[in-house]
């Protein structure tokens, strides 16, 4: 009974995390988190070492998490997972779930030490991972630097489990240093306002001047580091002593020195609506409605979590796939293509692959074999040709799980690719088999063939950490393939990935030619291989031409044709030429002929990372009025590539597509401006089926760039917490490219709510307002904003509220007790005409006063259904009186004249003295 208790609440927490971008199966039970996963990157040299200084580290955040949380959690059991090439050792044990690209915390050997988490979904949502190096972990002199180790693992632990951002300013943040309190003095970014220290010019070492009503550049705030007064929170800066507590509201704060300072214009407070830390733990799948209350006490016995050493293996995977009668005619013709390509080219040498058909029944067409040259060609002879019979998808992945196994029921882990068309109709089902997949540790990947596959799909790859993709199977349409690509990907590091560049589906005309151009940048070239699919009984003929005027065509060498698979594959030897290339597809046949084209390459130089560009969904489900945001990632390894084009196609079961334009600006869906994380809101929907998104980027010029100062999914890597007057490594131009992937599928769930006919989206909020220019004698006052869309950030909005105050209680309680600025106050913006989504708003207002005096000010979009959106942060700007500094010209000349007035006194002064001693005329020496 209590296993299968256990088994519930692990289901449960799974599908929660899952659904929030992060793969992690962690889960709090009992005040005891399990299944966390700590893995070594390949490119970590063998340290054992290494793997005490992790038990060490963890030890003591264990049982410091457990004081901060109030004795409500701690971590129960660790995995380590190190790396394949690791020697062998008696204390390693065999995987199940665990692998590189899904674990909770990465360790590798990148260039910036500084541990941070990747995280670009909303407040309160889990993040991706947390980064940390080898040389973080084992060298003291690197890790003095961020403060103690148990306090910098917690502190991520709230990025990463918790979803809560950074109280410090700058750096990644985006956070001003300072802002105006309700007297118009200005204070510093923190939490808590307990937080003593000195606002000090960093050149001068003097007191700040102040310009405009706002500290000079260059002004910096030391926090004090020997007094008692404040103890939160972690989420500031976590290398203060004194900082033992997460930040809370007046009403429940540890102390009154860890009190949530709502005023501060932190990145937490502008994305979580000004609550406290702890405020949203509470609201945390975790300790929500009394989840885990607090245990006994954080008794070193019951801290110390238990660790699990296992070492990596290769990848293992099973192909099932439906042949059930519906997928008759042109189906299985696409199916047999796409695992052709699969097979021969996708699945990485050394990896482990078996295949299963299903249909009434299930076949184990191959067991789990290494791939390599001889391998793939004979599982190329197992790929299944015929179809019929009923479908059961439970008897597919129950022998898939038979394949993963090979005989040896300890065995687990392992993934399950499986494609299918059709409803369930015969047992097992997939809910008979799903516990046996979840406790086994086995993911499925699914490729629904159609919109008619069957609806426990979705919940299927939730449960078991899976992504599912649409093949709609439309003329314009290459998912199968593209989908097929994308799973490849799976396990693989980037330094051997291929990469699409190019994916298209045609319809050509009899005896027409379709002719298209593709840039080879470079990052690729080796290994390139474009392959060309039909399904007419006429082969078609391709030409390609070369940057540097060749010709490829069925006469030359590297031109194949497979008349079986129907299918024509022209390998580039060596490394492709940068460049354009051109390739005409002309179709021989009288009647019109579909073609597929994907054409893919790997990186060109060993060890360099590619540009590579990666896609997923915030959900697998969603329900209107809920939100549902893509994120797409482009980079090239750590690095972020910035103000690329993004273009992502969503396929709507209407039959039509809506394109959304990506942006990577800090608003909207953006958390986090220039980290590479280009996300967008989707809100077109039409229909309660699958969406499915195809994403194709290319660059924009010489404006689109490798950032090496930026971390992608982090952003800056400047370290706010420290002031460094290091140079920061110049941007590179990424030159042309051109990229495109597989974004996987979402399901709306609901007919009135999918249906697209009820306006159930509001503009999004405003997450950038701020404070842009102060004119204290005009009594000017200008602010500025990314503009939102009409139904969140798509379409424009029609009008704007700008609400105005002197008390930031007042505003952040409720801000329509304020002043609802009329457009007569402004001297530039027009609040009837917003921009369109993405532009920057300025608007200049001319306030009542001056005087000791804030101002703080607040913006609601309005839609066309007049849904207003959530209230925007909060800005403030002072009011009060500052002495203006004097300018470096004017001082100058101030100590120029002062100068040479000192100077001519000296000269008169000295003039006088020598006429005073000179003798008198007439006399003579004394005797």
């Amino acid at each position: 009974m209590a296993s299968t208790v256990y088994m519930c609440v692990i289901l449960a927490c799974t599908m929660y995390t899952v659904d929030s971008v992060s793969n992690s199966r962690v889960t709090l039970v009992n005040n005891e988190y399990h299944d966390i996963v700590i893995a070594i990157e390949e490119n970590v040299p063998e340290d054992l070492a290494l793997l005490d200084k992790i038990q060490e580290v963890f030890t003591d955040a264990s049982a410091f998490l457990c004081e901060i949380t109030r004795y409500r959690a701690y971590f129960k059991n660790i995995t380590i997972l190190v790396p394949k090439f690791w020697s062998d050792n008696v204390q390693y044990e065999m995987p199940s779930f665990e692998s590189y690209y899904t674990s909770d915390i990465r360790i590798d050997n990148s260039d910036y030490d500084g541990p941070y988490v990747w995280k670009s979904t909303p407040c309160g949502e889990l993040g991706e991972y947390m980064h940390l190096t080898a040389d973080y972990l084992t060298d003291s002199t690197i890790g003095d630097n961020y403060g103690d180790y148990d306090k910098v693992i917690v502190h991520e632990w709230g990025h990463l489990r918790y979803g809560v951002y950074d109280e410090y300013p700058g750096g990644n943040t985006g956070a001003p240093y300072f802002y105006a309190n309700s007297n118009g003095d200005i204070e510093a970014t923190r939490c808590s306002t307990a937080v003593t220290g000195d606002m000090v010019n960093l050149n001068t070492g003097q007191p700040c001047a102040f310009v405009n009503n706002y500290p000079e550049d260059d002004c910096y705030f030391y926090d004090d580091r020997n007094v008692a007064t404040f103890t939160g929170s972690l989420m500031y800066r976590q290398y203060l002593p004194q900082l033992i507590h997460f930040c809370d509201n007046d009403t429940f704060a540890d102390t009154p020195g860890s009190i949530h300072n709502i005023e501060s214009p932190s990145k937490h407070n502008i994305l979580c609506d000004e609550k406290s830390v702890w405020e949203i733990m509470r609201e945390h799948v975790d300790f929500a409605d009394g989840a885990n209350p607090p245990g006994a006490g954080c008794d070193a016995t019951l801290t110390v979590p238990e660790f699990r050493i296992v070492k990596q293996q290769s990848t293992r995977n099973t192909l099932v796939l439906d042949v059930s009668g519906s997928m008759s005619g042109d189906r299985i013709v696409i199916l047999r293509q796409a695992c052709n390509l699969y097979i021969s080219s996708w699945v990485s040498d050394g990896s482990e692959l078996g295949m299963v058909k299903f249909n009434s029944l299930a076949e184990i067409l191959s067991t789990l074999v290494t791939i390599d040259a001889g391998t793939r060609a004979d599982l190329l002879t197992e790929i299944p040709a015929t179809v019929g019979g009923s479908t059961s998808i439970g008897a597919g992945l129950q022998k898939g799980i038979q394949v993963l196994q090979e005989g040896d029921n300890s065995t687990t882990g392992g993934c399950l690719v499986l494609i299918t068309d059709g409803e369930e109709n015969t047992s097992p089902m997939i809910s008979d088999v799903l516990p046996n997949l979840i406790s086994k540790g086995i993911c499925v990947d699914v490729i629904a063939v159609t919109q008619a596959a069957a609806d426990s799909l979705e919940p299927l790859t939730t449960a078991t950490g899976g992504r599912i993709y649409l093949a709609s199977l439309s003329n314009s349409s290459n998912a199968l393939a593209e989908a097929l690509a994308a799973i490849a990907t799976r396990g693989q590091s980037e330094l051997d990935q291929a990469v699409s560049i190019y994916s298209d589906a045609r319809l050509i005309d009899g005896g027409a030619i379709f002719e298209f151009s593709l840039a080879i940048d470079a990052s690729i070239g080796k290994d390139t291989e474009f392959t060309f699919t039909y399904l007419g009984d006429q082969a078609i003929e391709v030409t390609l031409h070369t940057p540097d005027g060749s010709i490829i065509n069925k006469d030359s060498a590297s031109y194949d044709l497979d008349s079986t698979f129907k299918m024509v594959t022209i390998k580039i030897e060596g490394i492709a030429d940068v460049g354009s290339w051109t390739a005409s597809i002309y179709n021989p046949s009288s009647v019109e002929q579909q073609v597929y084209v994907m054409v893919r390459s790997k990186s060109g130089k060993p060890g360099e990372y590619p540009i590579t560009v990666r896609s997923e969904w915030s959900a697998n489900t969603i329900n209107p009025p809920e939100k549902l945001i893509l994120y797409v990632t482009v980079s090239k390894g750590a690095m972020p590539v910035l103000n690329a084009h993004v273009v992502a196609t969503v396929e709507r079961p209407s039959g039509d597509s809506v394109q959304l334009i990506m942006a990577d600006s800090g608003s909207g869906a953006d958390i986090t401006k220039d980290d590479g994380v280009y996300s967008s809101y989707f809100t077109a929907f039409a229909g309660d089926d699958r969406y499915s998104v195809k994403v194709e980027v290319v660059d924009a010029g010489d404006d689109t760039v490798i950032s090496p100062s930026r971390i992608v999914g982090y952003g800056s890597f400047t370290d706010p917490e420290r002031v460094s007057g290091e140079a920061q490594p110049d941007d590179e131009s990424t030159g042309t490219f051109q990229r495109t992937t597989n974004g996987g599928s979402v399901s709306c769930d609901g007919s009135t709510e999918c249906s697209g006919l009820y306006d159930f989206y509001s503009p999004a909020k405003i997450v950038d307002l701020r404070v842009t220019k102060i004119s204290y004698d005009d009594r000017h006052i200008t602010i500025q904003f990314t503009a939102p869309g009409d139904d969140l950030d798509f379409g424009d909005a029609t009008s704007y509220e700008i609400w105005m105050h002197t008390d930031f209680s007042t505003m952040h309680s409720n801000h329509e007790d304020t002043t609802n600025t009329t457009q007569d106050l402004f001297i530039e913006g027009v609040l009837s005409s917003p921009k369109s989504p993405g532009q920057t708003e300025t608007f200049t207002i001319i306030v009542p006063t001056q005087g000791d005096i804030a101002y703080v000010f607040c913006v609601v979009a309005i839609d066309d259904g007049g849904n207003k959106s959530p209230r925007s942060n909060i800005v403030s700007a002072s009011m009060k009186y500052f002495p203006q500094p004097t300018s470096y010209l004017v001082t100058i000349i101030v100590i120029s004249v002062i100068a040479v007035v000192l100077l001519a006194v000296f000269i008169t002064t000295l003039v006088c003295i020598k006429h005073k001693n000179r003798p008198k005329p007439g006399l003579g020496p004394v005797a």
